[in-house]
């Protein structure tokens, strides 16, 4: 349930931050979502397009006790904020409620060919397409660390995210990339991708002539969804070593509901049957005929029917305010009218002159509750803000944004004290398996050791400031 925003509460006034936690567990509400299925049980796969909670596939979850992870080869998963373009795998047991969040990289390791055209690159031999602009076909490729597709070189770390098609130019599985992203520092080498052909303990990728040696393990079938993580790279030509493999296909139990974005035409359906992300699902003849002659965008909802998996809904994602690449950004942060760019939720966007900021947005505040709706530009450029909005009504559970001061750390770790700018009393905040700490050198007592500036985001949850991230200032490029 929503409820009213009034203009005159204290969050609009020079308070404490600490009065804006009270004031929205009093006045607040919660997130009206649109989740999966009438049952709220489910699984949900496709790229994060927003912030108010996590958006995906257009639609909102509300991740205020979701834990976004990563997997490692050895089977253990490490907390990371979930990032505008990622492809993740959102499980939930509650309509619009998310439980846990997987970040799913399809690609991690160096730039084997760059690209010649602008639109196709190579990452450890497998094809990658990027989206150049954001129109009813397709959403604009994020591209971080880079100025675009041109400035990414051969023998580059990357990482992508991006979903699988067969591509009519290559003729083989080609990634089309939703985030492309510079890594430096070490990392695991990871590779996935459709098993194309299949031979002794080994397997090979997307008809691309990679070959991946899984050792004892039997290889998985043709057809199949499978991620990688390997020892090291060799050349292309070369047998790759896998030190784990896994079926990458989505895996829901017999009463949930499936979602999941795919790039497919009517030329995929063989046998009544469309295989996505790894998964055999059951296409009715009802539902065959409203595939496209040419790959697009779908959303396609599917349940347990049976013992089937059976296709229930299928949508084309052609709506300009969702693949056009529009993003919406929701949380509470210090405001200026006049500043040219704000960040939510580690999504920074411009503010440029054609911005339209409503009349009920003030023209500063210590915390004030934004709606910013923003363009996916040229894959490397700075999303620019269309509009920012200051509703009348605020969900309880709203991400506030602020800079201070780690002033003290309980014993057991699971909480600290933060000075926010501008206040005089410290905010206690709760550490949960969820919140997002820096990596050392920097960890907490590093950071209060040394008076670091840093940046919080925290939700008030259950009656407590609950910590999501802290991030110090990034470091500064060598002179």
């Amino acid at each position: 349930m929503k409820n009213t925003f009034p203009r005159h509460c204290s969050v609009l006034r020079a308070t404490a931050v600490l009065l804006l936690s009270s004031f929205l567990l009093a006045c607040g509400g919660g997130i009206s979502l649109s989740g999966v299925g009438s049952g709220g049980s489910g699984i949900a796969e496709g790229s994060v397009s927003g912030f108010g909670s996590v958006i995906v596939n257009g639609v909102e979850y509300d991740d205020s006790n979701a834990v976004s992870t990563i997997e490692s080869a050895d089977r253990s998963t490490t907390v990371s904020a979930a990032k505008l373009g990622q492809r993740v795998r959102v499980s939930q047991s509650k309509d619009g409620v998310a439980d846990t969040i997987e970040i799913l990289p399809q690609l991690r390791g160096p730039v084997t060919s760059a690209s010649s055209d602008g639109v196709y690159l190579q990452v450890m031999g497998q094809w990658v397409r990027v989206v150049s602009v954001s129109d009813t076909s397709g959403t604009a490729t994020v591209v971080e660390a880079y100025d675009g597709i041109g400035s990414i070189a051969k023998d580059d770390s990357v990482e992508v995210h991006g979903v699988w098609t067969q591509d009519a130019a290559r003729g083989i599985p080609v990634l089309v990339a939703s985030r492309i992203e510079k890594l430096s520092g070490s990392f695991e080498l990871l590779i996935s991708g459709q098993v194309t052909s299949v031979g002794q303990s080994k397997f090979t990728l997307n008809d691309s002539g990679v070959v991946i040696d899984v050792g004892s393990s039997p290889p998985m079938p043709v057809g199949s969804q499978v991620t990688a993580w390997l020892s090291q790279w060799a050349s292309a030509s070369l047998t790759q070593q896998a030190t784990r493999t896994k079926d990458a296909a989505p895996v829901p139990t017999g009463t949930q509901l499936l979602r999941l974005d795919v790039m497919a035409a009517a030329s995929d359906v063989s046998g009544g049957q469309l295989r996505a992300q790894g998964r055999p699902i059951a296409i009715p003849e009802n539902l065959q005929s409203q595939f496209p002659s040419t790959p697009a965008p779908l959303l396609l909802e599917a349940t347990l029917q049976n013992g089937v998996w059976t296709a229930t809904t299928l949508q084309l994602r052609n709506k300009a305010q969702d693949l056009g690449g529009e993003i919406l950004l929701k949380g509470a942060i210090p405001w200026d009218a006049t500043a040219k760019s704000l960040t939510l939720r580690e999504a920074k966007v411009a503010i440029g002159s054609a911005t339209v900021i409503s009349a009920n947005c003030p023209q500063s505040g210590p915390m004030v509750f934004l709606e910013v709706r923003a363009m996916r530009g040229p894959p490397g450029t700075t999303p620019v803000a269309t509009s920012i909005n200051c509703p009348s009504t605020v969900p309880g559970d709203s991400v506030i944004r602020q800079g201070g001061f780690v002033q003290s750390i309980a014993a057991d770790g699971k909480s600290i004290a933060v000075l926010l700018d501008g206040q005089t009393t410290p905010l206690t905040m709760v550490v949960f398996d969820g919140s997002i700490l820096p990596p050392p050198p920097l960890t907490l007592d590093a950071l209060r050791l040394a008076h670091i500036h840093v940046d919080v985001e925290y939700q008030v949850v259950a009656g407590r400031n609950q910590l999501r991230s802290i991030n110090p200032p990034p470091p500064q490029p060598a002179p």
